[in-house]
């Protein structure tokens, strides 16, 4: 049986997800194809403009067969945390074969050896990577110039690089696959559109739908310290917040007042959302420690054609496989369970914010525990 994997925010599905589907299947001569998907959180510091549901769904209309979603902590991280998540999830499952990404440049031969280069890190690689943040370069700029420009800086291809090097250092068996990404309409320009057409009764959420939350949490915060226990709040960072609190307006204008730069807004974000969700440094090192950043997979839905996949994955899978959500307390030690809780209740919040902003008679948001699978 080939499997072949791709991971994806999918947030919202476009011209470019469905090219990849394709050469997905073409390219490995796919029997299925799992997509593991962010949840209801995403990468750049926000909550997803549409429902883990809803995009789920629409992968699986597009010929995905298993849809599986990404931890909290992994969905929501830094390129490495993320790509290290990815894989180890699609590892988890026993049966994937391949792995598929998107790239700007499409050359994975290129992407190999930069994923080396970033495996060979030592003292001088690292002082020159603090001593290009120091002088105001972006982290993927700062890493690319320490690594002698081996490494790329353009998204996919920095994210293509992070999976690899997490197919070395795991030493899984998933053989890489880098498509080069086609011309379309980008998630960014069709979530501004969404936004900027959205009428009161359409759910889609974006970050200042939360403003009044995070304002909360960061008046909660009781001193820099304090705010250096969240995930991705250096003591800078915390400084930085604490000054600009006074002039605070809505989620992103203060991502916008504490940018700096050595503080790009994307980092700012994803420091904001991990307050927010109350996500600490500690929790994050707990997540990894104990299983490698994939403790558990919970599945979003799947097409009716894929039971022989689902059998495979059920004799295979190396974590508990919660397709129902109820078993998780009994197939769980209980670090990892108040781990997934935490999770639950983000999706919790996610729901209930939008169920509140479709104001549609009878929405109301529904624990998790209470979803059922999505079946195509």
């Amino acid at each position: 049986m080939k499997v072949t994997g791709i991971i994806a925010e999918c947030n919202p599905l476009h011209e470019g997800h469905e090219y990849l589907i394709r050469e997905a299947k073409a390219r490995t001569q796919a029997d299925y194809v799992i997509a593991a998907m962010s949840g209801d959180y995403v990468q750049r510091g926000a909550p997803s403009i549409l429902s883990r549901e809803e995009r789920a769904a629409a992968l699986l209309s597009k010929g995905v067969d298993l849809v599986v979603e990404l931890p909290l902590y992994v969905s929501c991280s830094g390129a490495d945390y993320f790509a290290r998540g990815a894989v180890a999830l699609l590892d988890s499952l026993g049966v994937v074969t391949d792995l598929v990404f998107g790239s700007e440049s499409g050359d994975l031969e290129a992407l190999r050896a930069a994923a080396e280069k970033l495996g060979e890190e030592d003292e001088s690689y690292r002082a020159s990577l603090r001593e290009g943040l120091r002088n105001g370069l972006s982290f993927p700029q700062a890493r690319a110039a320490a690594a002698g420009e081996a490494v790329p800086v353009s998204p996919n291809d920095l994210l293509g690089t992070e999976y690899l090097r997490a197919l070395n250092a795991s030493g899984s068996e998933i053989r890489p696959h880098a498509v080069l990404r086609t011309k379309s309409r980008s998630a960014s320009e069709i979530r501004a559109q969404m936004l900027e057409n959205r009428e009161d009764s359409d759910p889609f959420l974006c970050r200042d739908d939360f403003s009044d939350l995070l304002l909360h949490a960061l008046c909660g915060a009781e001193s820099a310290e304090h705010l250096c226990r969240y995930l991705d709040v250096s003591e800078g960072l915390a400084g930085r917040i604490l000054r600009e609190l006074p002039s605070y307006s809505t989620f992103s204008g203060f991502c916008e007042a504490v940018k700096s730069r050595n503080y790009t807004y994307t980092r700012i974000s994803r420091a904001m959302l991990h307050i927010l969700l109350g996500m600490t440094s500690h929790t994050m090192e707990r997540f990894d420690r104990s299983c490698g950043l994939c403790g558990w997979i919970r599945p979003i839905g799947f097409q009716r054609s894929a039971a022989p996949l689902l059998t495979a994955i059920a004799s295979d899978c190396s974590v508990p496989f919660l397709d129902k959500l109820s078993r998780a307390e009994q197939l769980l030690p209980g670090e990892l369970y108040a781990i997934l809780e935490e999770e639950v209740r983000a999706e919790f919040l996610y729901d209930l914010m939008a169920a509140r902003r479709s104001k549609n008679a009878g929405s109301h948001a529904v624990t998790a525990f209470r979803k059922p699978l999505i079946i195509a």
